[in-house]
This record gives structure tokens, sequence and C-alpha cells, in this order.
């Protein structure tokens, strides 16, 4: 078959199974031949194949990418939208605590003691009910139920029940707030509530606060405005209620400034300088007079400090509540004749001795005054039952009249005239003492000194007398006499054991304690002991009223007695306990008298002076001198 009869398959068919295919080709130029159209048959192409292939040829664009994020992102943001307009114009259910309003209505400034009333509105903004609600009420501190005033409110709890979708409950609190004026009382309201399908409960918190705008009681003080250092002056307190409604425990509690001394009171304080005013209706005034003196330099000023408001209720003795407060300011003058007194070197206004003690009495005076002093003259006058009236005795040419029990001196100056010059200064003494011990006159009664130094100024119009007043009090203390004793013939128990004691062999002692005591009650009043090295405590007691007690860790045995009572063991019988113990001497102990018991102390503070009251007794050994039966040598331990 020649070239021309080959198709062109054929050809292309030899051209790739020919041997010399791969043989240099001449470097020959020559015109580019037209294809002839082929003459395949086109019968096996069709118009879907040729877009396929058309298709395949051509490179992706990159904005077809893009556009398909597009699309997809605008489809994504209708169908939020379609889901957020199903939810929020009723298509679900779903609750949140920020459609839930709590709404307080009421005054921001209050009346402290007047009943305040606040409206509580709990609005559910949601699409769903609140199947269950409640609203609690935490109140301030000092909030009281107006129903009954001296009740204290803290906290309470109300129903609401369900609300539903868009609906309103209103609850209304009411209660009286205490505090001083610009004081901020902060109420907490809570709603917790609960939503159907679900157990959990959900809150929704509403702080209301309220200002103090001004107190229910008023203060107003009287006194002078310029007092003599240790001069006696008069202060009146008044306190009133403004509230329309009955305030209950009031309080008024007093702070005095250093150098002030109370002396008495009307009424009597409840506790040191607290009173207790009780109920109060409105437009009552209650008035307490206080009576003291205040020491201080010339020219000082003292500030005291009266609070009034209410207790804890009850007959409470504190001040819980501040309503109101005043300041009192007073500015100290200096007399014109000074006067100081000391006792035995102490200027205390109350003096505290053992019974029959001398005590040395010291009057220092000076004139202040910017002329002489003419006829000075200085005065004191002694009182009480418990006074040895045998025993005074006046120095300085002071005279003794025993008649009205006073000393008087005629008070001259270094040259020897009746005056005192500016500035001049001097003292006299004197000594007394009180009755002793069981005396048949004497009692707890105090012995007291009232001092009183005056004069003429020498410009002073129509001879107008000076003067100053002191006064001193002595105070007898209680004399407590402890005896203790060791026995074993007598006593109100049955002994055992050997005499002498025997080494390593247990013998057993009574030991009794005694107490007497001359004035004024003691309280509290304990003795303590020890027990000796190898005596152990049996533990029977004679007087079962009696609290006594021992401690086996510090080895010490304790009798509290409450209270020693005044002329216990003089007018009145004494206290006495006893208790019985063991030996059980070691065999170190031969020939010697061992120890029983040791440290035998008595401790009390008596209730009128409040002095410290101590007393020892001596230790306790085997050597019985208290009891008859007690022979020479029976107290050393033997074999």
């Amino acid at each position: 078959m020649n070239d021309k009869g080959k198709s062109e398959i054929e050809k292309l068919n030899e051209t790739l199974n020919s041997r010399t295919r791969f043989e240099e080709t001449k470097d020959e130029r020559h015109q580019v031949k037209e294809l002839d159209v082929p003459s395949v048959q086109e019968k096996w192409q069709s118009p879907e194949l040729d877009e396929m292939l058309k298709s395949e040829r051509e490179a992706p664009s990159p904005a077809s990418f893009v556009r398909k994020v597009f699309v997809f992102a605008v489809l994504f943001f209708i169908a939020t939208i379609i889901v957020a307009g199903f939810v929020f114009l009723g298509g679900a259910n779903f609750v949140s605590s920020k459609n839930v309003e709590v709404n307080v209505m009421g005054p921001t400034m209050a009346s402290a003691g007047e009943t305040l009333e606040l409206g509580v509105s709990i609005v559910n903004k949601n699409n769903a009910d609140l199947e269950v609600s409640n609203l609690s009420a935490q109140y301030p501190q000092g909030a009281r139920n107006p129903q009954n005033s001296s009740q204290a409110l803290t906290f309470e709890k109300q129903e609401l029940g369900a609300i539903r979708a868009g609906g309103e409950k209103t609850k209304n609190v009411r209660a009286i707030i205490l505090g001083a004026i610009g004081d901020k009382k902060e109420f907490k309201f809570s709603v917790e509530y609960r939503v159907k399908g679900s157990n959990a409960t959900f809150y929704k918190d509403k702080i209301f606060e309220v200002v103090i705008g001004d107190a229910p009681l008023t203060i107003s003080v009287e006194s002078p405005e310029r007092v003599t250092s240790g001069e006696e002056f008069q202060t009146k307190i008044s306190v009133t209620l403004n509230s329309p409604d009955i305030l209950r425990d009031v309080v008024l509690k007093a702070e005095y400034p250093y150098g002030y001394a109370a002396i008495s009171s009307a009424p009597t304080a409840a506790q040191e300088n607290v009173w207790l005013l009780g109920d109060m209706s409105p437009g009552d005034t209650k008035t307490i007079i206080i009576r003291g003196k205040l020491a201080g330099q010339n020219e000082e000023e003292r500030t005291s400090r009266f609070y009034a408001g209410v207790s804890d209720g009850k007959g409470a003795r504190n001040l819980r509540i501040v309503l109101t407060s005043i300041l009192n300011t007073v500015s100290i003058k200096r007399p014109a004749i000074g006067l100081d007194i000391l006792l035995n070197g102490e200027s205390a206004a109350s003096y505290v001795v053992p019974a029959a003690r001398n005590i040395s009495a010291v009057a220092k005076f000076q004139n202040n005054l910017p002329d002489k002093l003419l006829d000075p003259r200085l005065e004191v006058r002694l009182s009480g039952s418990n006074l040895n009236k045998s025993s005074i005795s006046a120095f300085q040419g002071g005279f003794y009249d025993s008649l009205n029990s006073k000393i008087v001196w005629q008070i001259t100056s270094a040259s020897g005239a009746q005056e005192l010059a500016p500035g001049d200064s001097g003292q006299v003494n004197f000594t007394f003492a009180s009755l002793p011990e069981g005396a048949p006159d004497s009692n707890a009664g105090d012995i007291k000194l009232d001092f009183v130094l005056s004069g003429i100024p020498v410009d002073a119009p129509s001879a107008q007398t000076v003067s100053v007043k002191e006064s001193r009090s002595v105070k007898i203390a209680s004399q407590v006499n402890l005896s203790a004793k060791a026995v074993r013939s007598s006593g109100p128990f049955t002994n055992r054991g050997s005499i002498p004691p025997k080494a390593e062999r247990e013998t057993t002692y009574s030991i009794i304690f005694n107490l007497k005591n001359t004035l004024g009650n003691i309280a509290p009043a304990v003795v303590t002991a020890k027990l000796g090295p190898g005596v152990k405590w049996i533990g029977a007691a004679s007087a079962p009223e009696e609290d006594i007690s021992y401690n086996s860790s510090s080895n010490t045995v304790t009798w509290d007695l409450g209270t020693l009572a005044s002329s216990s063991g003089f007018s009145a019988a004494s206290r006495e306990i006893a208790f019985q113990v063991g030996l059980t001497p070691s065999t170190s102990q031969i020939g010697t008298a061992p120890i029983l018991v040791s440290g035998i102390n008595f401790l009390g503070r008596e209730t009128d002076s409040g002095a410290d009251l101590k007393t020892t007794s001596s230790s306790l050994t085997t050597r019985l001198t208290a009891d008859p039966a007690f022979i020479q040598g029976d107290d050393i331990v033997v074999k």
C-alpha cells in the first residue's frame, strides 16, 4: 500500500514504531502544511461530551469560591433572624433574670423612730411565667417591728406565688429604723423564683438605701460654764421624744472627762454611768441630775459626752443603738483658796486601811487671790461609827473639839499675823485611827472627813467670805483570819494506819480549814492548798454544802466559798471545812515529819471597798500539835 492510500492513523502508527525515528534530522526548513480535515468518522461525538471536555480544559476561577462563601453567609444570617424572631416574638419560653425587675418605692430619707413604709414591686418581663416566687427582705441594724417596737427586725420572707409573663406583684414592707442623723440604712430585697420544667432556683437582688434625716430623741444639758476645781456642781440632762410613736427601752449613757468624779445622781444609775429611761411616749421628757466634782488646772476645759438610744430590751443595761449625742464643755477656774488633802501620803478620795491602823492626815493650803486673805480658818469634822475618838491628835496649833468631833486651826502667816499674803501656802496635820477588830461599836461604816477652808479677801465688799471644801472617806478593810490544822484522833473522820507513820504504809489524817471575817462581805473568796509529797486525796469532806475540789494534775485542793459574809466568826458562825488525806511515806522520809499540806492561801475581794485581800497559813506536817492525843515522837516516820 503506497503512502497515499494510507490513512493518517496508520501513518502515525508507523512513525511511532519506526527504528529510524530518532535519527538525526536534517536541518531543513519548510513551510508548515495546512492540516487536512481528518477523515475519521464523527458519529461518536455529541454536544454533552464536548461541553464536558470543554469544562475540564478550562482553569477554575477564584471568584467562584468567594461567591459560594458569600451565598452561605447570607443564608446563615437570614436563618439567624428567623430564629431570633421566633424566640423574641413568642416562639419559645426562654427566661432571663434581666427580664425580672425589682422596684422599691419609698422615701430615701426618713426620721429615726418613725415607721417607714416601702412598696416593693416585682415585674416579670419574660415570655414565660414564674411558677413559684418569694420575696425576702433583709433589714438594717436597728430596725424594729412597728407592731412591737421592742422587737428587732432582721429578716422576713413573703410568698408571692406565680407571676405570669408580663405580670407584676407588689408587697409592702414596714419598719421602724433607728440610728444617728446622717446614718445610711441599707435594705436588701431578694426575689427567688423557679420556672416550668426546671428544679433550679433563680435570684434577683435589689439594694435600697435610706438616710436618717433626724433623730427621735433630743438631749439638752444644763450645767455651769465655769466651775472651781474641786468644788461640787450639778449637771442636768433632759431627754425628749419627738417621734409620733412610742419608743421602748430608751437608755442614756454618760462619758465623763478626766478629773471628773461623780458623787450622786437622781435617779440612780443602773450601771456606772448608764440610766434606763424605759418606754417613752411622744412628747415625754426624762431628766437626770448628776452631782460631781471636776479637778484640773486653771483655764483648762473638760468635755463630757451624753448618748441617748435604745438597749437590747427586757431590762438590758447596754446602749445598743445610739440615736443622738451631745457634748458639754466646762472650763475650770482656779479656786480662790487652794486646798489639798493627803491620807498617809495618798490623795485618793477614798482610802482603805485595816482596822486600828493609825492614819496621818495632811491639809495643804494656798492663797490664790491677788490680795491678802484675812482671818483664814481651817476646820475638819470627823465622823463615823468606826472612828476611835480617843486616837485623834492635832498639830500646828489645831484644837480638837471632842464634843463636836472637829479640829479647828486659826491660820497665821510666818510673821504671826492672822492673814495669808498672795501666793502664801502652808500645811497642817493630824492623826487618827479606827476602832480595833471586834470592838463593841465597830461595824462596816466608813470614817468621813469634811474640810472647810475660809477667809475674807482684803478687798471683798461687806467682808464677804470665800471658802473651799474637800471631803475624804476612810474605809476599814475586812480582816480575814485563816486557821489550818491537822488532826487524827479528833475531827469528823475515822482515821486509819499506824502512829507513828511507817515507811511505805498508808496513814490517814484529817485537815481542817477555818475562816473568820470582821467587817464587809467578801466575794469572791477562795482557799487553795497543795498536798505534800507522798500525800493523796482521800475525798471525804465534812460539809456537803461547801464547794471543795481536788485537781490531781496540779495536786491542788480548792475551797470556793462564794461569799464570806461580814462578821463570820464573830456575830455569825465561822466557815469551816474538813477533808481527809492519806500519807504513804517513802524510805527517804524515815526520821522526818513529812509535810501533809503546804501553800495554804486565802484570796478575796471586799465588795464595798473593792480592796483585794490575801492571807496565808503555815504548812501542816505530821506534827499534830492541835490533836489532844498527840505525843512527842508520833510525827516521825519509822521503818
